[in-house]
């Protein structure tokens, strides 16, 4: 079975701090956020749509530490959760203090697994944070929120899905996905969520190429071939649209990925002409 998620139907994206962000990361400088609503306006749109809506992506923009300023806005997540929703948290380097915190209402959390000391540095802007912070904070929430879960799929899930980002480097791709995956490899999640960097308008990599789309599929291949024993593998949201995406998609399918953030034309064609069972899905991938 192959997943085609569409969230945008059923999940919301807040962010808590608006368009602030202290880190203003290279690859994003906060653009991203522009795209989410704030807590006032997710409240009213839940107000005036009843039952439309089964998730929100809980996120903002990051202090200086990392982390977004998860327990400033414990009111608004209580809230939510009340009414019924599955909250999919994406809060950076959280502490133990505050998972424990939020555990009681996490549905998911996504979190980016950086695993590579120079994207960190000089793309993040985290001068005092290494690899071993990231997987510290990921193995620690894996730890307090729970593992392995399983899924009317099938499919084994967890309630902590780690992310990768391929080409962070203004579009380069060198060691450090390597070496990313094969630390993943070791740590083994049961769901893994691949992105694709997009040069961004308002960002001082606009104007960085997108990464080799031969490497690419070189590291999706050596991701399925070093961990489908324990982890599935899903494209998300961030990845080059275009006839990019329309090869991305088909031959990362041909490598063994099952599941697809808005898929490109090519490989929803591809899948009904192959009769391959589909299965749409209207939320965030990591909430599978």
């Amino acid at each position: 079975m192959i997943f085609l998620f569409y969230p945008s139907k059923e999940t919301l994206e807040v962010s808590l701090t608006g368009s602030a962000c202290a880190l203003k990361c290279a690859h994003c400088n906060a653009q991203y956020l522009s795209n989410m609503k704030s807590k006032e306006s997710i409240l009213n749109i839940l107000e005036k749509n009843p039952n439309k809506f089964k998730s929100i992506l809980i996120s903002g923009g990051s202090t200086l530490e990392g982390k977004v300023p998860i327990l400033e806005h414990m009111d608004f997540i209580k809230k939510v959760h009340s009414m019924g929703l599955t909250l999919n948290f994406h809060t950076g380097l959280l502490s133990e203090e505050e998972i424990r915190t939020i555990k009681p209402y996490v549905g998911r959390i996504s979190f980016d697994f950086i695993y590579d000391d120079r994207v960190i540095q000089e793309v993040y802007h985290l001068k005092d944070k290494t690899k071993g912070d990231f997987e510290k904070t990921y193995l620690l929430m894996r730890r307090i929120i729970g593992g392995r879960i399983e899924n009317e799929y099938g499919y084994p899930s967890s309630r902590v899905v780690p992310h990768v980002t391929f080409g962070l480097k203004c579009g380069e791709i060198d060691s450090g996905e390597e070496e990313t995956l094969d630390e993943l490899a070791f740590v083994k999640p049961t769901l893994l969520v691949i992105n694709v960097f997009i040069p961004t308008k308002g960002t001082p990599f606009e104007n960085c190429k997108t990464p080799d789309l031969d490497k690419v599929l070189k590291l999706i291949d050596k991701a399925y071939k070093r961990m489908s024993r324990t982890t599935t593998l899903f494209l998300g949201c961030m990845r080059p649209f275009g006839q990019y995406r329309d090869i991305l998609d088909v031959e990362a399918y041909k490598l063994g990925v099952k599941g697809f953030v808005l898929p490109s034309r090519k490989l929803t064609e591809l899948l009904a002409s192959n009769g391959v069972e589909v299965k749409t899905i209207n939320e965030c991938c990591a909430l599978i």
